[in-house]
C-alpha cells in the first residue's frame, strides 16, 4: 500500500497542536485548584463552574452526549478566556464524591 500523498498539511497542523499542549502543560492552563485560589483572582474577575453528568454504562452514547458535552467545554473555555477562574470536574456525583461505573 502506497503512502498518503501530501501529508504537510497535516504534519505541519499536527506539530503546531504539539507546540500548543506544550505551552499549555509548562504553563498549567488547564490546572485549577478551588482549594488554593487568590483573593484577588477570585474577585476581580469571577468564578465559573460547569459540571457533566457521567454517562452510565446501563446506555449506549449517543449524539445527544455529544452536544452536551460540547456546550459545556465552550462555555467553560469562553469563561477562561475573560480570565474567570473556571472549574469543570467531569465524572462527579452532586455529593462532590468520584462516579466509578460499575
Amino acid at each position: 500500500m502506497a503512502g498518503r500523498k501530501g501529508t504537510a498539511k497535516v504534519d505541519f497542523l499536527k506539530e503546531i497542536e504539539k507546540e500548543a499542549q506544550q505551552k499549555w502543560e509548562a504553563e498549567k492552563v488547564f490546572e485549577v485548584s478551588a482549594s488554593r485560589l487568590e483573593k484577588q483572582k477570585q474577585s476581580s474577575k469571577g468564578k465559573y463552574f460547569v459540571t457533566f453528568p457521567y454517562p452510565y454504562m446501563n446506555g449506549r452514547l449517543h449524539l445527544g452526549h455529544t452536544f452536551s458535552l460540547s456546550k459545556c467545554e465552550f462555555a467553560v473555555g469562553y469563561q477562561r478566556l475573560k480570565g474567570k477562574s473556571c472549574l469543570f470536574p467531569f465524572g462527579l456525583h452532586c455529593t462532590g464524591m468520584p462516579i466509578k461505573p460499575g
